[in-house]
């Protein structure tokens, strides 16, 4: 019977451990005992010698409650995913908070935050070398590479059709994913000579018409830097970016043949993305030393093509609330999983996020939190209205078919009682809380949160209405 009783004692403490580390393992913080901590206590964030101000979030008239709010979302467990969440307000950082291992130390990788980081690298190479500029043919940076399609046929694409991601070569990124065989920057990443690879896609599309998405054009903006300046792209970066910037801890990855990963490759402390972000806000500028012209800042960071419901410059995207009565517009670098520089210029704001990098619900996740609570404790009149209770003929107007040509997609809204609902598919439906007389949110499994605004023309029926993920807008015509 003892040593039963033994032996018991001894499954249950291994239950117990077990439960414990499986426990902690999805816990964002864990106390001195390793267990979950759900508490928490604003800290300003502390000085230190890497160039940042510091000041409490209160001094800097962020509404301390809705940040506590957003805290305990990220404590309980809400949101497994978050690595850190940095704040910078009027020029000083105001918020700063790690999760799941990650300190102020450790450096994260970026996945395609690199690439709007790569988008600064071309702006001061070609300040330093004016015989280039967005309208040189792209082709001439490579003239080593004879015997490749792009070189060879002199495709008529320039260095800003690269910069837009507007080349309009043969790249499949969108059927497949990233760690599919099929994928074309998967098999880019296989090819003994990235460059190459690139080089010898086909032109499918007149250059300039129409945005798609390819890592393969980021790799050549790396060589580009290279071509002009002599220098690999990491050396570069670290000579007239990051040394002028006080960044030291930064690191790249590479290809087997030595080539810089531009597309994603770089790995930064959260602090430092703010410094990018922040040296971004202001033209170009870090404490009084221009590290990028402004003239570059201004053009790269502006929409120069429609990239599907939301707007691209050059390796940057743009892009505008709709959550409040007043559009905001926001800048933003992004990466797989949730990897995020935010600027807001109308609050003076930088806002970062790190993530866990395969994370299929990386990229709505900061933005809802930007949304739901960063952004109303800077400006209170942007809390969220509460729903409103809208009469079954009010709503009658908006039941019909939808459909978005840029998606290629229809939806139909029905009403059934006092509600109004979008069905998502045969099985499955979204309530759609109003909270006016023409905006309405709405949370789907599929897609996440979502804001739509409805627009009446004038004889007082829905002409259309828009579709808002994040930054994203996507028009819906009634069409029935």
């Amino acid at each position: 019977m003892r040593r039963c009783g033994i032996k018991s004692r001894f499954y249950f403490s291994v239950v117990l451990l077990l439960a414990i580390t499986a426990c902690t393992h999805w816990s964002p913080r864990v106390d001195q005992n390793g267990l979950p901590d759900r508490g928490y206590t604003y800290q300003q964030p502390e000085k230190i010698a890497d160039g940042w101000e510091t000041t409490s979030i209160t001094d800097a008239n962020v509404d301390r409650d809705i940040i506590n709010e957003m805290m305990l979302d990220v404590l309980t467990g809400n949101d497994r995913n978050v690595h850190s969440i940095l704040i910078v307000k009027d020029g000083k950082l105001v918020f700063e908070e790690y999760f799941y291992g990650y300190d102020r130390e450790k450096s994260h990788f970026l996945a395609s935050v690199s690439k709007s980081i790569t988008s600064i690298l071309v702006g001061i190479a070609i300040e330093q070398h004016p015989e280039a500029n967005e309208k040189t043919m792209a082709y001439e940076f490579f003239p080593s590479y004879t015997h490749t399609k792009w070189v060879d046929q002199k495709y008529p694409i320039t260095l800003q059709h690269v910069l837009t991601m507007s080349a309009g070569l043969e790249w499949d990124s969108g059927r497949y994913s990233r760690r599919d065989p099929r994928h074309t920057t998967h098999q880019m990443y296989d090819s003994e000579d990235p460059i190459k690879f690139v080089l010898d896609r086909s032109l499918v599309e007149e250059p300039g018409a129409k945005f798609y998405y390819n890592s393969g054009l980021t790799i050549l903006l790396g060589e580009i830097v290279k071509h002009l300046s002599g220098l690999s792209i990491d050396d570069f970066s670290g000579q007239y970016l990051f040394s002028p910037l006080g960044i030291s801890n930064y690191h790249w990855d590479k290809f087997a043949d030595g080539r810089v990963q531009t597309d994603g490759g770089l790995h930064l402390r959260p602090r430092d993305m703010a410094k990018i972000g922040y040296m971004i806000l202001n033209g170009g500028n870090w404490q009084g030393k221009q590290v990028v012209s402004k003239a570059w800042v201004i053009e790269s960071t502006k929409e120069q093509i429609d990239a599907l419901g939301t707007g691209y410059g050059y390796q940057w995207w743009t892009g505008k609330t709709a959550n409040y009565d007043k559009p905001i517009d926001v800048l933003f670098a992004s990466g797989h999983g949730g990897q995020k520089i935010f600027i807001i210029p109308e609050y003076d704001l930088v806002v970062v996020f790190t993530s866990k990098v395969f994370n299929p619900k990386g990229h709505t996740s900061p933005e809802g939190f930007l949304l739901r609570y960063i952004l109303p404790a800077v400006d209170p009149s942007l809390i969220p209205n509460r729903t409103v209770q809208l009469p079954p003929e009010l709503l009658d107007r908006f039941v019909g078919r939808y459909k978005s040509e840029e998606l290629d997609h229809e939806l139909p809204l029905i009403r059934q009682g006092n509600n109004l609902y979008i069905k998502e598919n045969f099985w499955t439906k979204v309530e759609l809380k109003p909270n006016s007389e023409t905006q309405f949110s709405g949370d789907s499994k599929q897609v996440g949160k979502f804001n739509i605004k409805f627009f009446i023309d004038r004889n007082g029926n829905v002409d259309h209405f828009l579709a808002y993920l994040g930054f994203r807008g996507f028009k819906f015509d009634k069409i029935d």
